[in-house]
C-alpha cells in the first residue's frame, strides 16, 4: 500500500504596504504648478489633508479649481490618491511632502488663488516648535505664490496655536486679516477637513483664521 504523502501547507502573511513607496511626489527642483496642475483654472492648495475629506469636499463643490493637495504622511496621501483616481478627479493632484520644503520651489509668482493648512503643527514638547509649519519662512514662500487678494485659510482647535498663528501673519507685511480681533467665525469654503468634522462633533472650539495677500 503506497504511502501517503502530506503536503503542509505554510500561509505567507502579505508583506505590509510600504506607502512611501508607492504615494506621488512632486518633481524634484523647481515644480512650475502651472503645468503640474491640468486645465486652466484657479491653482488652490490644500495643506495637512489628512484621509482627504476637505479634498474631495473641495473637488465637488468647486470644480473649476485645479487643487494641490499636500500631506506629509504618505499613508494618507497614498489613500487619497487612490480614490481621487477611482473617483476621476483630474483636476486634483496629490503629493506627499513637507510643505515647509515644497513650497520654496513652487512658482510661478502670483498663481495660487488660496492655501488652506488644517489644524497642523501636532507638536507639544518646547523642543518640537521647530517643526512648525506655520511660521515666517512659510508665510513669505507663500506670500510669493499668492496673486494680490488671494487667500490663506488657517484652522486649530488650540487656542494657544491659534493666537500663534494670528499673532504672526498679523505681524506679516504681506497679509491682511480678516475679522475684528483676528478671527472669523465660520468655514466660509464649505470643505472641511476630517479633524474639523471630529472637532464640530464632540463640540469643540475652532479657530479661524483668513488673511488676504495685501
Amino acid at each position: 500500500m503506497p504511502k501517503l504523502c502530506y503536503i503542509e501547507r505554510v500561509s505567507e502573511t502579505p508583506k505590509p504596504i510600504r506607502y512611501r513607496e508607492f504615494t506621488p511626489r512632486a518633481p524634484e527642483g523647481s515644480v512650475d504648478l502651472e503645468q503640474f496642475l491640468p486645465g486652466t483654472g484657479p491653482i488652490e492648495i490644500d495643506i495637512g489633508f489628512g484621509r482627504g475629506h476637505s479634498i474631495f469636499e473641495r473637488a465637488k463643490l468647486a470644480p473649476e479649481s485645479r487643487i494641490l493637495g499636500v500631506e506629509i504622511k504618505a499613508k494618507w496621501a497614498y489613500k487619497v490618491d487612490e480614490r481621487r483616481k477611482r473617483l476621476g478627479l483630474d483636476q486634483v493632484r496629490i503629493v506627499s511632502e513637507d510643505i515647509r520644503e515644497l513650497l520654496p520651489r513652487c512658482g510661478p509668482r502670483a498663481s495660487v488663488t488660496r492655501a488652506f493648512v488644517h489644524f497642523p503643527d501636532p507638536w507639544w514638547k518646547k523642543r518640537h516648535q521647530d517643526r512648525f509649519v506655520v511660521g515666517e519662512p512659510f508665510l513669505d514662500a507663500l506670500a510669493d505664490l499668492l496673486f494680490a487678494g488671494g487667500e490663506l485659510f488657517v484652522q486649530t482647535d488650540v487656542e494657544d496655536r491659534a493666537i500663534r498663528y494670528r499673532d504672526l501673519i498679523a505681524a506679516h507685511s504681506e497679509f491682511q486679516l480678516e475679522g475684528e480681533d483676528g478671527f472669523i467665525d465660520e468655514n466660509p469654503y464649505g470643505a472641511r477637513s476630517n479633524r474639523e468634522v471630529r472637532a464640530e462633533e464632540d463640540g469643540l472650539p475652532i479657530y479661524r483664521i483668513l488673511a488676504r495677500r495685501r
